[in-house]
């Protein structure tokens, strides 16, 4: 009497019929081919100077809040945020036309961070998590950008303050709705807290290729101070949002402008700090220029602070 053949075992362990894994090697074969797919658009030429356009057009728009920003702390007027800088461009000569640019270009950066998610190199896994949800929220923002910077392209115009006010009081009006506008308060607020992270760990030099000399100093001081800076006026911003909800205020939320007002109105020398700060948004902004110029071609390698 012959012995009866023994059955293979799958991967799991359990003894199955040959090819059991198939769905789990077909998901990966797939997910492989999307990674593929995402690093060669992140390589296109085309897409790449779409999206060093989309930084130079975001550059502006910081170094114009940082101005406008400069001017409300020696008592000039003007809205020291996204809306206050396209106005000011859609005023300009050609302003229409390059406000359509500046939403082409923004898409274009939204695309090309997206497919930076599949650059993320790293020994650890959950670096590469981390970074690659940053890139995918970061995509997310320069699309949001885009839109609003082509309704005012369409001849749109609103005041963000207003807007910011006008949801805050909307939401306090719903049933919960201070549990979600507090939710928003967190949330820009830990995008803050990134930003000032990655500052002061310069971080952000995984988005540059490599650097020497002088020109590396000058770059990363600009990352270092516009990082801080820009996360600090969202910190700031945030806990106006958490106030908000907290006292049933919708006047507290008014955005970045209201944030960067709320600084200038600091007792001793609130102007003092609104200028230092408006001056970092302008080094965020020319930053961003540098990022453009010096924008990494490859493998996005992260590691973390320790172990640099």
């Amino acid at each position: 009497m012959t012995a009866r053949p023994r059955r293979k075992r799958t991967r799991s362990g359990e003894s199955g019929a040959p090819g059991a894994d198939v769905p789990e090697r077909e998901f990966t074969r797939k997910r492989d081919e999307v990674r593929k797919a995402a690093r060669r658009v992140n390589r296109d030429p085309k897409v790449r100077g779409f999206g060093r356009a989309g930084l130079l057009a975001n550059g502006i728009i910081h170094v114009l809040i940082g101005g406008i920003a400069i001017g409300v702390a020696w008592g000039s007027r003007g809205d020291a945020d996204q809306s206050g800088a396209l106005r000011t461009v859609a005023a300009g000569p050609g302003g229409v036309v390059l406000l359509w640019a500046a939403a082409i270009a923004l898409f274009g950066l939204a695309l090309l961070q997206w497919t930076e998610a599949a650059q993320v190199v790293s020994e650890k896994r959950r670096l590469v998590v981390m970074r690659r949800l940053t890139n995918v929220g970061k995509a997310i923002g320069y699309a949001a950008i885009g839109i609003v910077v082509g309704f005012y392209a369409l001849g749109g115009r609103s005041d963000a303050s207003k807007t910011w006010q006008g949801l805050s009081a909307a939401l306090l009006d719903l049933p919960g709705g201070v549990f979600v506008l507090a939710g928003v308060g967190v949330l820009v607020g830990t995008v803050g807290g990134t930003l000032v992270f990655r500052g002061v760990t310069r971080n952000f030099r995984e988005e540059l290729r490599p650097l020497d000399g002088r020109m590396s100093r000058v770059v990363g001081a600009l990352g270092v101070v516009g990082h801080v800076a820009k996360g600090l006026a969202l910190v700031i911003t945030g806990v106006l949002f958490l106030a908000s909800a907290a006292f049933t205020d919708p006047g507290a939320a008014r955005g970045l402008d209201g944030a960067l007002r709320w600084v200038a109105s600091v007792p001793l020398g609130g102007g003092a700090l609104l200028v230092l700060l408006a001056s970092g948004f302008i080094a965020y902004g020319c930053y961003l220029f540098a990022r453009a110029r010096f924008l990494r071609d490859g493998p996005m390698v992260v590691t973390s602070f320790n172990d640099r």
